[in-house]
This record gives structure tokens, C-alpha cells and sequence, in this order.
């Protein structure tokens, strides 16, 4: 009889036990729309040596810091003016990263983009890296390990 009660208590501890860890993450409240602080913005060359066939695009996102999203948009196309300014914000309960390029040039090319966003918290972001007018939208996870590549498919 013991043994059987037993081996009843273990199945309950065990269905217990697959069930807390089937939940959802706890539920966090929705962001609030705000200006991020961003640093370390950079960009790398006039890629006007290469053929648009040849050109992968990607982002890049890297946790650094306490808090902080490295940023980087691969093969970005910009005029050739080349990169004026950068910002981020959260706005609709989207982190919004945007490259925005000199007013007005004659051409256009591609470009390495970067920048250090600093206040993340550890939680699910859908979030719009734009250049030049052109969005990509993608959901990631912010943590401490996150270390992820997203594909931008061709125009």
C-alpha cells in the first residue's frame, strides 16, 4: 500500500512538474513609449564596388553590457552621402532602430551599419530596423546571451 501511494505521489510531482514548465513566460506589462539612448553609431563605407546579385543583407544583434543591443544592419542602402544620424525609441510597444541617411546625393550604395542601444530589459521585442525609408520588422528576445542574425530576404 505505501508502495503505491508512493509511486502515485511521484506521477502528481511529475505532471506537476511538466505542467509549470509548459507555462508561459510571466506576462510583462506592455513598454512604454520612450526615447532610447543611443551610442557608438558607425558606419562603414560606400560599398559601390558590388553588384546587387552579390549583396547579402542581414542585422546583427548582440547583448552587451548590463543593458545594451548592438545594432548592426549589413549592406544597408543608403545614398552616398552616407549616414547622418541615428535614433531608436519605443513607440506602440515597438522598438523602433532608424538609419537615416543625408538629406540629398546623386547615388546610392550600400553601407555596415551600427549602434549601441542602451536600456533593454530582458523580455520579447517586435521591432522595426529601418534605412533609407526601407523597414524590416522581426520579433527577438533580449537577454543577456542574445547573440542573433536576421535575414533580410532581396527586394
Amino acid at each position: 500500500m505505501k508502495l503505491e501511494i508512493l509511486k502515485l505521489s511521484l506521477v502528481f510531482l511529475l505532471f506537476a512538474l511538466i505542467g509549470a514548465s509548459c507555462q508561459d513566460e510571466e506576462e510583462l506589462p506592455p513598454l512604454k513609449d520612450k526615447q532610447l539612448t543611443v551610442s557608438e553609431i558607425k558606419s562603414q563605407g560606400c560599398k559601390d564596388h558590388l553588384k546587387s546579385t552579390d549583396t547579402e543583407r542581414y542585422i546583427e544583434l548582440k547583448a552587451e553590457g548590463e543593458n545594451q543591443l548592438r545594432v548592426k544592419f549589413i549592406n544597408a542602402t543608403l545614398n552616398c552621402a552616407g549616414l547622418d544620424t541615428t535614433y531608436a525609441m519605443i513607440n506602440d510597444g515597438i522598438l523602433r532602430v532608424t538609419f537615416i541617411d543625408y538629406e540629398w546625393a546623386n547615388c546610392i550604395c550600400n553601407f555596415d551599419l551600427e549602434c549601441v542601444i542602451d536600456s533593454m530589459e530582458q523580455r520579447k521585442y517586435t521591432s522595426k530596423v529601418s534605412a533609407s525609408g526601407e523597414v524590416t520588422t522581426f520579433t527577438f528576445h533580449y537577454s543577456k546571451n542574445l547573440d542573433s542574425t536576421i535575414e533580410i530576404s532581396p527586394n
